[in-house]
């Protein structure tokens, strides 16, 4: 699947751990050249594909949605970047589009209110993996305060292959950002065999920003779920507030073809050897559980 040698050396690798190369954060700026295929590392990812509704869905994709509460301690560093992404993963068997394709919607905040999500570029209408990385980044004109839990909304239209908005709340945020027209990502070949959804929590960091790695690393999410559109209303398919598991797994994988029948739904999986995430029983939104997700630059 993806090249972990060039990840190990460069970055934070939490959880969909990218190289990220910050040359500012002010509105609407915009970044390129940073290669998913590079530098995309390790996250947690829970998949779902079982159902009628959702095979409807493959067959005929549209709006989706991911959300999720996430939570950080009063030394968490300025420049982490954390947050969700729901991707659409064609399978290989019989794709709708393009063999293997990942349709990524993923989108991520920093406590000062950075918001940076990846945008693609009409090649993936060609079934072309985006072979540079263009972020939009937009300050969206708040902090956010340690010790509160907050919860982030990401809505997508993947008929279209587009963004369409996050939502920020909580503590007396409430704050959607129309993000409606930028292409979602398509970052890579994924070799499962059949097509499912698959959801993320994440936190990340740039070497180039953290070279003596100072303040905290870690940031806390619980109770995520996702739904699809199904006629003029939302369907959740997926719910977890991490209650049901003590620990993260590695994916089944077989090669050169991944068997989905082979894993689990609404289970939490390492998506690579290095990620570094745990469940953690410190803090939760709901019930006992939340999973942590540390964007540390020292090697575990």
């Amino acid at each position: 699947m993806l090249s972990l040698k060039s990840i190990i050396d460069k970055i934070s690798y939490y959880t969909l751990g990218f190289t990220l190369l910050f040359t500012s954060c002010n509105s609407d700026d915009n970044i390129s050249g940073v290669n998913l295929m590079d530098i995309a590392s390790g996250t947690s990812v829970a998949f779902v594909y079982s159902g009628q509704k959702l095979q409807d869905f493959f067959m005929q994709p549209n709006e989706a949605y991911v959300s999720g509460y996430f939570y950080f301690e009063e030394d968490l560093a300025d420049d982490i970047i954390f947050g969700l992404d729901i991707e659409w993963l064609e399978g290989v068997d019989n794709p709708l589009h393009f063999k293997g394709a990942d349709w990524m919607s993923f989108a991520g905040i920093t406590r000062k209110g950075i918001l940076w999500f990846p945008i693609g570029s009409p090649e993936i209408f060609q079934g072309i993996p985006n072979p540079d990385q263009n972020w939009e980044i937009r300050d969206l004109g708040f902090n956010l305060s340690s010790n509160n839990w907050y919860k982030m909304t990401i809505k997508c239209d993947f008929d279209k292959r587009e963004f369409l908005s996050v939502k920020i709340e909580g503590n007396g945020i409430n704050i959607t950002e129309d993000i409606s027209g930028f292409l979602l990502e398509y970052p890579n070949f994924a070799p499962f065999d059949k097509p499912s959804l698959t959801f993320y929590t994440f936190a990340i960091r740039s070497k180039e920003f953290a070279p003596n790695n100072n303040g905290g690393t870690k940031v806390y999410f619980d109770d995520i779920e996702g739904g699809i559109r199904v006629g003029n209303s939302f369907e959740t398919v997926f719910s977890n507030g991490f209650e049901n598991q003590n620990e993260i797994l590695a994916i089944p994988v077989t090669l050169p073809t991944i068997a989905l029948d082979n894993v689990n739904e609404n289970f939490w999986y390492f998506e690579n050897d290095i990620a570094k995430i745990k469940i953690n029983s410190t803090y939760s939104n709901n019930g006992t559980k939340s999973i942590e997700c540390d964007a540390t630059l020292v090697p575990q």
